[in-house]
């Protein structure tokens, strides 16, 4: 081929520029992976980097989440003990705190145990709920941010709740802070916590509702609840779960439900809008022991009343299931008993509530041709008819309310028991008309209903009443327009019963009704070996049925002999005061009802009680205005005459009163000891006491729930008198006797004793008295504590020759260092009668016993008690003695005369001093003697060998430091000595 020589320069230049491309995407190949390399490697070491500070944020993080409930743990217990106290009037307490974040995150877990919530004021010592767990979750980005914390769940275990209203309305929940009692900084400043709750839960829960103003208590018993939803929406679609063992309801004395176990599952839908919060029920069931039903409709709260409108549906329920709602059928073999009948049960609760209007309602059951059977039993119970029903339209006329039972009706064998009941007009005139129409042999009972082993039932049961009237027909006494008659009798009657230690028969009661009054015209009635028969009337029954009225009644009672001690255990602590009666303590004393006027003449030939044998008791009992009263009531008990005079006032709800007098006649003292416990325990000396005793008491004192006195605020006056009583056996004479010396003081004689006593701020203080304790005319004077404490002070005027010569010789012996110093001094000699100063101090059974018997003596001798200071003085006239006779020697014989005295002074003084504390350590040890003793003889019982030992602890401790304060004294008397001297010597060089 020939190329042109355009050709051929175009063919270059292509290939030129090939190869320069070639070239190039050689080189940016080139660069590309050496760039691409080197990003590889950049990438390692960053990646290398992010794993290394990634791990060290995810340690960081970790350590973070268990050591933040630790910083933050104590801070956030005082923020809820603060946000809670700061709001409330009652007070939070709590045993422990925790604190979990990692199970929860992340939200934290606030745990609270052993919460306790505690009343003030009215409700001091009453708990409104003490709480075993509490489990709280919390935002943990709220906590560290301190503004709010959030709260979304809460579960709380085994919680105990006391909810108490009393009569005047105080309720015990009403304890959030009024704005009157709170900081302007409390008033100011929003709270710290915010409910953001999805779900909450009780586990095992006790609820206990006393409402004492409406006459209403209710208990729920092992209460397990759960509920799940959002509750911060304004509309929340609520779902509960709801299981209790036992719900129990009580209205006006009532029993409603006993111990019913309950299961409910609610689906609740609650709307909140800004006037109104609306709760509506949808899909629920609800089941009592057997029964299950339910509760369709709203409630809805709006700013000034509550609308509502609930309807119950009880359409799937038979008459089997509604049986066990009567404890009696419940829980006597329910499982195997066969049933038949018709029940309708259905209602409804409609229109406002508030302060002044209720709502309307239409309350139903009937059951019809109804009929119970226990499979092991041979009896049928049948023709079972119930209609009853209440109806109300609403509104604030409760007039407007009636109840119905028109038909109740039912056959067990020959047995058969018609009634029916209607009310009308209940606020404004009571209307009443009822029948009541039995014939029942109670022997045929256990054919039908499956009685407690042991139980049985015999005797004939009949009622005809019939009643129809106005309480306005019996308030002007128009008792022909008001229909009340008919006799209710029960006779041969026989009950027994494992419960219950003798089997009770009552030949006859009748009761018999009238428009003024309900009679008991008599009830004859034996108990084991007691006999008793009442009789007496009722008037204003249907004013205090219907209206709350003042029930009036007279009744007297008698007996030939009544064994209370079989009918009513006595209880062992009978009469003690404990140390739980030093203060009030919480709960609910027991009150007499302000509505009852009631009087009991009784007439008991002999009765027996905590081993007392009491004949011809009599006198009255009264209950009126919330007191009751014991009328002079008199007695033969214990050898002698015991009258009984006293009040107990519960005007006053939370702290009762007593008032109580006793007059006592020749009443054996060791029987009286014995038998109440109380006077062993303020007086042990009457366990050892023969004799009888006559005595006047009356005390006032403020009372515990329990009935017992409240120590501080008892006060008394009485005496006590008695013409002979012997003392044998005593450790406290016997304690005298050995400190004393003297012989025969261990067994006394009183003749013709009599002292008067008043107890006031917690001591029994007597007024001084003289008895003879032997020879030994003794005044006494001192008082007991409440508590067991003593201190008494014996002047015991002892004649000279019945001074013991153990004591005469320990005198002689430090007079006759007097007189080897002045042997010209002149002794005297003892009046006829000594005066002796004896303090008994300390536990009543075991006092410290101490006595002034040798500083007596030489007070008497003209010595002047001081037995140092006389020495002293006598050394002094010595000692002038010798400069007078020696004024004229030399120095020298004065310097030795100097070194004489001081030899002298010194020996006496250390003499003096070994002496003196020779007597204080025998003190010591006797003390210490006394105390083991005492912990000796408290033998193995651990509640008295504990009581002994401290006593003696305190007693030792005493003795220690009257041991050391006596060796000061000592030391004392003989520094002063040699200073005596000492100054006599430097007086001879002057």
């Amino acid at each position: 081929m020939i190329l042109t020589e355009t050709s051929d320069l175009s063919a270059y230049n292509w290939l030129r520029n090939l190869n320069i491309f070639y070239c190039l995407t050689q080189e940016l190949l080139a660069q590309f992976f050496y760039f691409y390399i080197h990003l590889e490697i950049y990438n390692m070491k960053l990646i290398k980097k992010l794993l290394k500070w990634t791990g060290i944020t995810l340690l960081v993080l970790i350590i973070l989440l268990i050591l933040i409930p630790v910083f933050f743990k104590d801070e956030i217990k005082e923020m809820v003990l603060d946000e809670v106290n700061s709001s409330l009037t009652a007070e939070l307490t709590l045993e422990d705190f925790d604190l979990t974040f990692i199970s929860t995150f992340p939200n934290m877990t606030i745990e609270l145990m052993n919460a306790r919530l505690s009343g003030t004021g009215e409700f001091e010592g009453v708990d409104l709920a003490a709480i075993e767990n509490v489990k709280a979750h919390v935002g943990f980005w709220s906590i560290i941010s301190g503004d709010q914390v959030e709260i979304d769940e809460i579960h709380i275990t085994n919680p105990t709740i006391n909810v108490v209203v009393l009569e005047d309305g105080l309720a015990n929940y009403d304890i959030v802070k009024p704005d009157s009692l709170k900081t302007e900084e409390e008033i100011s400043e929003p709270s710290s916590f915010k409910l953001s709750l999805s779900e909450y839960s009780i586990t095992n829960g006790t609820i206990i509702y006393d409402d004492r103003a409406s006459d209403m208590y209710a208990k729920i018993g092992n209460l397990n609840h759960t509920g799940t939803g959002d509750l911060t929406a304004d509309i929340i679609d609520f779902e509960t779960t709801t299981t209790m063992d036992e719900l129990t309801y009580r209205m006006a004395g009532v029993p409603y439900l006993t111990e019913v176990g309950t299961d409910a599952t609610v689906n609740l839908l609650m709307e909140f809008k800004e006037n109104s919060s609306k709760f509506t029920l949808r899909e629920n069931q609800i089941s009592l022991n057997e029964i299950t039903f339910s509760v369709d409709g709203f409630y809805e709260m709006l700013e000034d009343h509550d609308e509502m409108g609930l309807t119950l549906d009880a359409s799937q329920a038979t008459f089997k299931e509604f049986l066990s709602l009567i404890p009696s059928f419940y829980h006597s073999g329910y499982e195997g008993m066969i049933s038949s009948g018709s029940l309708a049960l259905n209602g409804f609760v409609k229109g406002r509530l508030d302060e002044t209007n209720l709502p309307g309602w239409d309350l139903n059951l009937s059951i019809a041709d109804g009929s119970v059977k226990y499979p092991d039993l041979p009896g049928k119970i049948t023709n079972i008819q119930i209609d009853a029903g209440t109806i109300f339209p609403g509104g604030d006329d409760l007039n407007a309310m009636s109840v119905d039972v028109p038909k109740f009706h039912a056959n067990f064998s020959k047995n058969t028991i018609d009634a029916s009941l209607g009310l009308r007009n209940l606020e404004r005139d009571p209307f009443i008309q009822s029948k009541i129409l039995a014939h029942v042999d109670l022997v045929t009972l256990k054919d039908f209903v499956p009685l407690e082993e042991g139980e049985s039932y015999n005797g004939i049961l009949d009622a005809d009443v019939e009643i129809k009237g106005s309480l306005s027909d019996l308030d002007r006494g128009d008792y022909e327009a008001f229909t009340a008659r008919g006799t209710a009798e029960l006779s041969e009657f026989q009950y027994a019963s494992e419960a219950i230690p003798d089997d009770v028969d009552i030949s006859r009661m009748m009761l018999t009704f009238s428009p003024e009054n309900l009679t008991l015209n008599e009830l004859d009635a034996k108990m084991g070996k007691s006999d008793f028969a009442m009789s007496g009337q009722v008037d204003n029954y249907f004013g205090y049925m219907l209206r709350d009225d003042t029930l009036s009644g007279d009744f007297s009672f008698r007996s030939n002999y009544l064994d209370l001690e079989s009918m009513i255990p006595a209880s062992e602590t009978e009469g003690t005061i404990t140390e739980e009666a030093v203060t009030p303590e919480s709960g609910d004393p027991l009150l007499v009802p302000g509505n009852i006027d009631f009087n009991l003449a009784t007439d008991i030939k002999k009765t027996r009680y905590n081993g007392i044998d009491i004949e011809n008791v009599q006198g009255n009992v009264r209950l009126k205005d919330e007191i009751a009263s014991l009328d002079h009531l008199t007695m033969q008990a214990m050898g002698g005459t015991v009258g009984v005079t006293g009040k107990y006032n519960t005007q006053d709800h939370q702290t009762p009163k007593m008032d109580f007098g006793y007059t006592l006649e020749d009443v054996d003292i060791k029987q009286l000891a014995d038998n109440f416990l109380t006077i062993e325990r303020l007086a042990p000396i009457t366990k050892y006491v023969t004799g009888k005793i006559s005595s006047n008491f009356d005390m006032n004192t403020e009372l515990t729930a329990s009935m017992e006195p409240i120590l501080s605020s008892v006060a008394s006056v009485g005496d006590i008198r008695s013409s002979s009583l012997t003392i044998a056996g005593f450790d406290n004479l016997k304690k005298l006797a050995d400190v004393t010396k003297i012989e025969g003081l261990s067994s006394q004689t009183l003749n013709n004793f009599s002292t008067y006593f008043k107890v006031k701020d917690g001591k029994i203080s007597v007024t001084p008295f003289t008895i003879k304790l032997g020879n030994i005319g003794t005044d006494v004077s001192g008082y007991t504590t409440l508590d067991q404490q003593m201190d008494y002070t014996l002047q015991m005027n002892i004649p000279k020759d019945e001074l013991p010569k153990e004591i005469i010789k320990e005198v002689e012996g430090l007079l006759k260092q007097a007189n080897a110093a002045i042997p010209f001094i002149d002794l005297g000699e003892l009046p006829a009668i000594i005066p002796v100063k004896v303090k008994m101090i300390g536990d009543v059974k075991n006092p410290t016993i101490t006595t002034d018997m040798r500083e007596a003596i030489m007070n008497a001798l003209g010595v002047e008690g001081n037995i140092v200071e006389n020495i002293t003085a006598a050394i002094q006239d010595t000692i002038e003695a010798v400069i007078d006779d020696q004024i004229d020697n030399a120095k020298e014989e004065l310097e030795k005369q100097k070194k004489k005295i001081m030899a002298d002074a010194q020996k006496e003084a250390d003499k003096l001093k070994a002496e003196c504390e020779q007597q204080a350590v025998n003190l010591w040890e006797e003390a210490y003697k006394q105390s083991d003793d005492a912990v000796k003889q408290a033998g193995s019982n651990f509640l008295k060998k504990k009581l002994a030992e401290e006593a003696a602890k305190i007693a030792k401790k005493e003795a220690d430091k009257q041991l050391e304060k006596a060796k000061a004294e000592c030391q004392k008397q003989a520094d002063k000595i040699m200073a005596t001297a000492q100054v006599e010597a430097d007086k001879l060089g002057n």
